[in-house]
């Protein structure tokens, strides 16, 4: 699936990319000195930083590891569709092309618009192309991304239905329509204070900043995917990182993906009235509060009242806390009389729905009592909603943290593969009717 994403550049984005990677490495047009192909010096103004990133970005494209998008410039610098991995134990120069990586990912603008999927194709993003090391016993199960990706990959019933490509990195201009440029750069040059990073609950690497920006730029790009065709689901294999506020990050959340998208969307598309549909058993009290005074977004969360947050809970459009092990009948029965009434007061013209899976019975950081199959029913709830309304929708990914961890993958999976058998469906009844 990924090397038809690639081959939709064609030939000529390959010889764009190409020269710009040969200009810069040569020092064409541009001040400062580079040592060698790995290090930079000179570092003393704005430029020079600029022509330091240009070089140790083609320095890693000459590796392989990064590439540069059709007619890129330092302003349109961006992480193309295609490493299969970066970490910091894959031979020489790995952890400098890791940090050039990481630089060319927050110089990222303005980057092409993703070209929309085939009909009936459910598009996903991934991030997992960033390999984020943890201490060992760290309780965040960073694996899962992963293992979902593969997962969805290698199932044969869905050849055809889906088209995974690698998440790109958001772009400053998008990321800082919601939080503060300063708290920004401090994560992107390890300026945090071990507070900071404590309330993350990562430690900080140049991996972290890659993947967090791919992350949150696969939301993004999933909402564009969406706001052109009109309609539809697109999804993100990653993101649903709603503990994130403008100014600080918690929770295993350092970017709100999904209030990015939101802006990005109302920014792009001239949306009036987006809805967030978030069903994570944790309450998104970063979305809810980066939302509290829009009246463009309406916030509707089900979440587990005796859940974190405690300390930081904010207050959504529509909070409903659950009771400790709610199962299946009485969370599908509130879920389906809401929908309908969202759909109604709000008309919405996108949905961004956080799929969380930790509202499964028996997840280490959740207290519900859903089974997999009232999961299914939820997805099912929502994606039947959005397209037999005409709404665009956007899936990210949320928490799911069992042990081990292969309850949780085979919930996330199921969360896209229900999306795309749903998808196709829908848009062949769609086909037959045009037909008649």
């Amino acid at each position: 699936m990924l090397n038809l994403w690639r081959k939709s550049f064609g030939q000529r984005a390959e010889m764009q990319a190409a020269r710009f990677h040969l200009s810069v490495i040569r020092g064409t047009g541009q001040s400062g000195t580079c040592r060698s192909r790995f290090r930079t010096t000179a570092l003393h103004t704005p430029s020079d930083t600029e022509v330091a990133i240009k070089v140790a970005a083609a320095a890693a494209c000459a590796l392989g590891r990064i590439s540069v998008r059709p007619a890129a410039t330092f302003g349109t610098l961006a992480l193309a569709p295609g490493p299969p991995a970066v970490d910091s134990s894959s031979g020489v120069g790995s952890t400098t092309v890791v940090a050039a990586a990481a630089a060319a990912a927050a110089a990222a603008t303005a980057a092409p618009l993703p070209l929309p999927g085939p009909p009936g194709v459910l598009v996903a993003y991934y991030a997992d192309h960033w390999r984020v090391p943890l201490p060992p016993g760290h309780r965040f199960p960073m694996e899962k991304y992963a293992a979902t990706h593969g997962s969805l990959e290698a199932d044969p019933s869905l050849e055809g239905l889906v088209q995974l490509r690698a998440g790109p990195p958001v772009s400053m201009e998008d990321v800082t329509l919601v939080h503060e440029k300063a708290y920004v750069e401090r994560f992107r040059c390890n300026r945090m204070t071990e507070p900071e990073m404590r309330n993350v609950g990562f430690p900080w690497s140049e991996q972290l900043v890659g993947r967090t920006f791919a992350s949150c730029g696969g939301t993004v790009a999933a909402m564009h995917v969406v706001m052109q065709q009109g309609e539809g689901i697109a999804g993100n294999i990653a993101g649903g990182t709603h503990h994130a506020f403008r100014d600080r990050g918690e929770g295993f959340c350092i970017f709100n993906d999904i209030a990015v998208a939101a802006n990005v969307a109302m920014r792009d598309y001239g949306l009036d009235s987006i809805l967030v549909v978030d069903l994570d058993v944790h309450q998104g009290n970063g979305t809810a509060d980066i939302f509290g005074k829009d009246p463009r977004v309406t916030t509707f969360d089900m979440f587990g009242d005796r859940n974190y947050p405690w300390k930081t809970r904010r207050t959504n459009t529509y909070d409903i806390p659950l009771p400790d092990d709610m199962g299946d009948e009485d969370y599908l029965g509130l879920l389906r009389s809401w929908l309908p009434r969202l759909l109604r007061d709000h008309r919405p013209q996108l949905i961004i729905f956080q799929a969380g899976v930790d509202a499964l019975k028996g997840d280490s950081f959740g207290r519900l009592g859903l089974s997999r199959s009232g999961l299914l029913a939820r997805n099912n709830l929502v994606y039947g909603t959005a397209l037999e309304a005409g709404i665009p929708l956007v899936i990210t990914m949320g928490g799911g943290y069992t042990r081990p961890m292969d309850a949780s993958v085979s919930c996330h999976t199921d969360v896209y593969r229900t999306a795309a058998y749903r998808l196709s469906a829908w848009a062949r009844a769609r086909q037959k009717l045009q037909q008649r």
